[in-house]
């Protein structure tokens, strides 16, 4: 699709014509963005005249509006989709009257319920960056009182929140997970200006990149609170395996050519998604660093499948894990054996060798056994140093 004069124009990839061969009409159409898994459109579009400014979500082939969320006092916004299209958050900027002064909000839409219900969430600072969990329920984001702040605050948000109801009596504690924004917590004092979630949740990586940045890497484990910080200068990208379980950081020059001035920091390294540093690469040029993908063997109704039965599987892999932790010691232990068999052997045969080797050596030597004890003469020699004097006067 692309954006014309208060149209969009959308085509069908299995034709390239034009869709339903007309275009999509929507009177001053800022920026728009499809939903990464459904045939669903978002877009927006600033005030104009006595019309307020306004989001719409777009099903399509139909051209069926799910929601249009009216706008008032509008700058500018951007839209965040979740890696699944079940939400979509829209960052509004806006300002006062008098136009002097902005402040932001977030609009936060459930595309999986009925009526596709929206949720706005006030943020009084500046927001300047934001990223959802793939395959999750959570988001975070980047904020602070000014933009060109060099500490900021990282603030973490559930979409669903736990409410739980303590059973009287013998009754169990029971736990409902109610759809509402939730705020799990902010870590301040941040000098990060990126955010990379894992493709497999739960871990995040907030980064400072740039020229000007100290390239400190945070690697932090939102469900468990764990956080490892690491730091790679001058790096310029972060990039995640398909699978979660590595991240590269980079630092690459423009491929278009000409003087890179940080030429001698260009490589790569490779961490494992707790912060530990697993590999280090450098390149006199170096240019750009993607991964294999990697296909999603799992649904979600598998996947959830998994987390409810973890503590079995955990009980499982932690058996094969002895096992295998056994076995190798078996080999190491079964190979340190047979090396030092090798050098008692070894030994013995030089020491054999020797021995019919002595008549010879002392007819050499003119009848001298070098190996007769009789043949030295033993002096005991004792030398006394003083290492330091010391006089007391009483």
């Amino acid at each position: 699709a692309r954006i014309g004069k208060n149209i969009i124009t959308i085509y069908d990839t299995a034709t390239m014509r034009l869709l339903d061969k007309r275009s999509l009409s929507t009177v001053g159409i800022r920026e728009f963005q499809f939903s990464p898994k459904a045939n669903i459109l978002a877009c927006w579009a600033p005030e104009s005249g006595n019309s307020p400014a306004h989001v719409d979500i777009i099903e399509l082939p139909s051209r069926k509006k799910l929601r249009q969320k009216n706008l008032f006092n509008v700058t500018s916004c951007s839209m965040v989709w979740q890696s699944e299209g079940t939400y979509i958050a829209v960052k509004v900027t806006r300002h006062t009257k008098s136009r002097k002064t902005l402040y932001n909000n977030l609009e936060l839409f459930r595309l999986e319920e009925p009526g596709v219900p929206v949720e706005m969430l006030d943020i009084k600072d500046a927001v300047m960056a934001l990223a959802w969990e793939p395959k999750g329920n959570r988001f975070a984001m980047i904020h602070a009182e000014n933009p060109t702040s060099t500490k900021v605050s990282v603030s973490f948000y559930d979409m669903n929140k736990k409410v739980i109801t303590e059973g009287r009596g013998k009754k169990k504690t029971d736990t409902t997970i109610v759809q509402e924004v939730n705020k799990i917590e902010t870590l301040e004092g941040k000098q990060c200006n990126c955010l990379f979630w894992s493709p497999a949740g739960e871990n995040i990586i907030m980064a400072s990149l740039g020229d000007s940045a100290a390239g400190t890497l945070e690697f932090y484990d939102v469900t468990n609170k764990a956080l490892t910080v690491k730091e790679h200068y001058r790096a310029n990208q972060v990039v995640w395996d398909p699978n979660g379980r590595t991240a590269a950081s980079v630092v690459s020059q423009p491929i278009g050519g000409g003087h890179f001035k940080f030429a001698m920091d260009n490589g790569y390294m490779l961490w494992s998604f707790q912060g530990k540093q697993l590999h280090q690469q450098s390149f006199e040029t170096f240019y750009q660093l993607q991964w294999r993908p990697r296909a999603d063997l799992l649904s979600k109704a598998e996947r959830e499948k998994v987390r409810k039965n973890l503590k079995k599987y955990e009980k499982e892999f932690d058996k094969a894990d002895k096992e295998l932790a056994f076995k190798r010691q078996l080999e190491a232990t079964k190979a340190k054996r047979s090396l030092r068999s090798d050098f008692r052997e070894r030994v013995a045969r030089l020491r054999e060798l020797r021995r019919q080797q002595k008549t010879e050596r002392m007819e050499l030597n003119g009848g001298y056994d070098s190996e007769d004890e009789s043949n030295y003469i033993t002096k005991e020699v004792s030398i006394e140093t003083i290492l330091s004097t010391r006089e007391e006067v009483i």
